[in-house]
């Protein structure tokens, strides 16, 4: 069950708010003179012995399909409101739109794609502008796999057979089928279509803005900016409405409302939720209401909290006249504004001041890294800071118990070359797993980028830095430290020695830079008040860093040079020291792409021992048992790690 915990950050006291129905809010506005009522969704929480995998809307894993546009559905431009605005064919006073109902990927936010319903591939569908006065066509295709309507909200004075009922005014449109709606634009104002279908159906996106531009506009509608935001749900592995967006995104992904010190700015304010009541607050700006369902208002109306029931439209005007910044919009329902583990979600946006850094997503770091969250285990907030640092060292140390193995002496050549074989078996999966680690922030910052310039998600920049720290860390690994550990080991070579001393460092300077990065990790857990999380990662990275100690001095084992307590105690300071560095840094700022630096950076230290491990074991001849050391070595790793896995690391 979601709970109400932005109270503090969103200006309100934490009272409980309970849900109730929109004829009861209706009942309830009348009765107190249209007081603002918060009506939220009838569960958060699905019944007993329900799969949520079978109810609702489901997140694409995986790969995102690409949408495909239908030929002759209208061209689509973005608006500075987030939207896509349709781009007509006007003949004189005839404006034609094609739009179709067809089933496309969609992102809520990063991380968060449905396939929904949409209109030309957009949610909400595109915003239809036209002038008062003219005579609109919109051809409507069904590229969809059931039969539906569209009903023109708020169009009146039409013959009924434009009215988008199934049964009562026209047949149902079957998949593959089209119906022309045409009406004449003689009320100005906003306006919506959308699907007559269940509501299953309509909030799987089908809904779309109709703004009618006033041919005489009067004082109050002369504006700088004129936005639509939309108001909707969705039901996600759910069968309640548990997902809210504006313009088709849930905060941090949604738009900010753009403004210089003096503009007015026009929100056509339109709720399209099917059961939810929405509030929208404006911090540090009163909203003058100029029109309720397209009719103008006569009485001067300000407000800083709009009401909306369920398919309302209000439009108010804004003036930008507070201290330049940025200043938080939000629905008052906090039910409406937070996710599952009470965070910032939802019905949030801002208004950016032009000329002041944008914070849109400010507030979202914020409050993960200071505020209580009681889903994590901790009550209290992050871990102490030096309490932190101390079970990362303990995670870091636990290196040295798989070390003494270096100091054994006269073992036969098969165990030598079977001990060699184990070591490569647990550095080639430490490679797998350290690039997938490295691997998995880019190609998500990759995906948001490239759903960003498709306008299927929120606009994103190429992740260039990360791209840079992601190849830069395996050149200095691979070619870096390669390179000079291979001039001492060619050296040595010449003169027809081995070089396990050289092979251990490499190895513990590789490991060390891996650790660095599971520090980091550790430390930014604890910081945001993660705790179970970060005592998981702890446990889990010291048990895996025990298997690691192992690998280091496997290749030293039985070779003749044996390792002194020092050398030991100094491989275990590179190996495992950097997990107490990285800690102290994680706890301070948390850096993707520093992480993927020091992963890769560990890649390629490995890549280059793991191939003078096997040149070696080459040598030594590989017999039955040095393979099956090596699958054993793979595995034991690879246990490690589910073991780490299952203590939250």
């Amino acid at each position: 069950m979601k709970r109400a915990r932005l109270g503090k950050v969103l200006g309100v006291p934490h009272f409980g708010l309970r849900r109730g129905s929109a004829l009861a809010g209706v009942l309830l506005a009348g009765l107190l003179g249209a007081v603002p009522v918060s009506v939220r969704a009838d569960a958060d929480a699905l019944a007993p012995g329900v799969d949520p995998t079978t109810v609702g809307l489901q997140p694409i894993t995986g790969p995102i399909p690409a949408a495909t546009p239908v030929p002759g559905e209208s061209r689509l431009i973005k608006r500075e409101d987030g939207t896509f605005q349709a781009v007509p064919v006007r003949t004189g006073k005839t404006v034609a739109f094609t739009i179709v109902a067809r089933e496309a990927p969609w992102t809520l936010q990063p991380g968060l794609t449905v396939m929904a319903k949409t209109y030309n591939g957009v949610v909400p569908g595109p915003t239809l502008v036209v002038n008062q006065g003219d005579h609109v066509v919109i051809d409507f295709r069904n590229a969809m796999t059931i039969p539906d309507t569209v009903h023109l909200h708020g169009i009146h004075g039409g013959p009924v057979s434009m009215d988008g009922v199934a049964g009562i005014s026209q047949p149902m449109v079957m998949p593959g089928g089209r119906f022309r709606y045409v009406f004449d634009a003689k009320q100005s104002g906003t306006f919506i279509y959308h699907s007559h279908d269940n509501e299953e159906t309509v909030n799987a996106g089908l809904y779309g803005a109709i703004i009618v531009e006033p041919a005489h506009p009067l004082p109050d509608e002369l504006v700088q900016r004129d936005d639509v935001e939309m108001l909707s749900s969705w039901s996600i592995q759910s069968t309640a409405e548990n997902h809210f967006t504006i313009n088709g995104k849930e905060y941090p992904a949604t738009t900010p409302i753009e403004v210089r010190r003096g503009d007015r700015v026009r929100l056509r304010w339109i709720n399209m939720s099917s059961e939810n009541f929405h509030t929208m607050h404006t911090h540090g700006h009163d909203m003058l209401i100029i029109a309720r369902d397209a009719q103008p208002v006569a009485v001067r109306d300000l407000q800083d909290t709009i009401m909306l029931g369920p398919g309302q439209r209000v439009d108010a005007v804004l003036t930008a006249n507070a201290q330049p910044g940025n200043w938080l919009v939000h629905c008052h329902v906090l039910d409406h504004t937070e996710d599952a583990a009470g965070m910032p979600d939802g019905l949030i946006t801002t208004i950016h001041y032009a000329g002041t850094p944008e914070k849109l997503t400010a507030m979202n770091m914020a409050m993960r890294m200071h505020m209580p969250n009681s889903s994590n285990g901790n009550p209290h907030g992050p871990l102490p800071f030096l309490t932190t640092v101390l079970l990362g060292a303990f995670s870091g140390l636990t290196i040295f118990l798989g070390l003494p193995i270096a100091r054994a002496r006269r073992l036969s050549p098969d165990v030598v070359a079977a001990l060699n074989a184990l070591a490569i078996g647990i550095l080639v999966y430490l490679i797998v797993e350290i690039a997938g680690n490295a691997t998995t922030p880019l190609v998500q910052a990759l995906g948001s980028w490239q759903r960003g310039t498709s306008g299927h998600g929120a606009p994103s920049p190429m992740p260039v830095v990360m791209l840079i720290a992601y190849v830069g860390g395996l050149l200095v690994g691979l070619v870096g430290l390669g390179s000079l550990a291979g001039r001492f080991v060619r050296s040595a070579t010449s003169s027809g020695k081995e070089t396990p001393l050289m092979l251990a460092a490499m190895i513990a300077i590789g490991i060390g830079a891996h650790n660095f990065a599971e520090g980091l990790a550790i430390g930014a857990s604890a910081a945001t008040g993660a705790t179970a999380l970060a005592v998981g990662l702890i446990l889990g990275f010291a048990l895996h860093n025990a298997t690691e100690g192992f690998g280091i001095a496997a290749p030293l084992a039985g070779r003749g040079v044996v390792a002194s307590w020092g050398q030991i105690a100094l491989a275990g300071l590179v190996a495992g020291g950097p997990t107490f560095l990285g800690t102290i840094v994680g706890y301070r700022f948390s850096s993707p792409t520093l992480s993927a630096f020091f992963l890769m950076t560990a890649v390629g230290a490995l890549v280059f021992v793991v191939g003078e491990l096997w040149s070696v074991l080459r040598r030594s001849g590989l017999t039955p048992l040095s393979t099956s050391m090596l699958a054993a070595g793979f595995v034991i790793a690879l246990g490690t790690e589910v073991l780490s896995d299952i203590y939250g690391g």
